[in-house]
């Protein structure tokens, strides 16, 4: 049999013990309100003495603010890394421009997508809160999609500045200028009734008449591959190998002024002009060969206004 046990107390008014009845629930009251105060009296010592127990309930508030307010920096980077990705989108699309002003293939979107990809690796949320996981996770996230942004559109940028570089090559190899000064009366590039030899033939060049001496210009860099007399119809000439696949060729030549093998720039004078060969007059005869078949030349002189008139004089030798 379980004993119970009884508080008793002597009554001077009885003149008798009595039961102290509900003394345990009066005890457990004092001993509440008796801890209650002492951590009260605690956390007061506590915080006078410089929180010498690390209880600090100002640290905390403090902390909590601080997560508050880097919850909301996070929030405010994440939209600033979304405005920075469309400033990416468009400087791709520039980069596009760019590639074809250099005569490069566009990078389409699968082809960038193909070499922007890459997996994010997620932190974990077992540690924090589910949100601010998030918002970590997103920002990780944007920062490693423009890292490898910004290394294609770099790889690409590269690629453009080097294709640049060879058409600066090209482009002054090119032959792109009139090679004399005069007058196109002859007949322009095309078939044509042969002024001596009275039958129609392929005029493969352009006729520039002017007085015998007048000076020739190469038309764009090369080497000089020939430089002298034909023994035909072409009388003396001279031809350059721009490269490229382009080469110029300039007949019925007083003498020139260059030797096979020697390098040339644009502008520069390899000749002066004649009425040797198969002439009816002193003239240039010029033609532009591009991978061995020839060309209209009048189409690779830059000077608009002068290929105007150039037209205007072919057509009028023509009637």
């Amino acid at each position: 049999m379980k004993k119970r046990y009884q508080l008793f107390y002597y009554s001077e008014e009885q003149v008798s013990y009595i039961e102290a009845k509900g003394f345990k629930l009066k005890f457990a009251g004092l001993v509440f309100v008796s801890v209650v105060a002492g951590l009260g009296t605690l956390f007061v010592a506590n915080h006078f003495l410089g929180d010498i127990l690390g209880i600090d309930v100002d640290r905390i508030t403090y902390l909590s603010t601080e997560n508050r307010m880097l919850k909301a920096q996070l929030s405010e980077t994440n939209g600033r890394l979304h405005d920075m990705l469309a400033m990416v989108d468009n400087l791709v699309n520039r980069g596009n421009e760019l590639r074809l002003a250099v005569n490069l293939p566009k990078i389409d979107e699968d082809t960038r997508i193909l070499g922007t990809g890459g997996a994010d690796q997620p932190l974990d949320a077992g540690v924090i809160s589910r949100d601010a996981s998030t918002l970590i996770n997103t920002s990780r996230s944007l920062v490693e999609q423009m890292e490898r942004e910004v290394e294609f559109q770099k790889t690409s940028y590269e690629e453009v500045y080097g294709q640049s570089q060879k058409n600066k090559v090209l482009f002054s190899h090119i032959p792109a200028i009139i090679p004399m000064q005069g007058y196109f009366s002859y007949h322009g590039f095309g078939m044509r009734m042969h002024p001596i030899l009275g039958r129609l033939l392929m005029h493969e060049g352009v006729d520039i008449a002017n007085d015998v001496g007048t000076p020739v210009h190469a038309t764009g860099d090369g080497v000089v591959e020939f430089a002298g007399k034909t023994g035909g119809n072409y009388g003396t000439a001279v031809e350059i190998n721009h490269g490229f696949g382009y080469r110029t060729w300039y007949a019925h030549l007083s003498r020139p002024v260059v030797h096979p093998g020697q390098k040339v720039k644009r502008g520069e004078v390899i000749a002066y002009s004649g009425n040797t060969g198969l002439s009816t007059g002193p003239h240039l005869h010029y033609e532009v060969r591009v991978e061995g078949k020839q060309v209209n030349p009048v189409t690779y002189f830059i000077d608009d206004d002068r290929y105007n008139q150039i037209r205007e004089q072919l057509v009028l030798s023509t009637k």
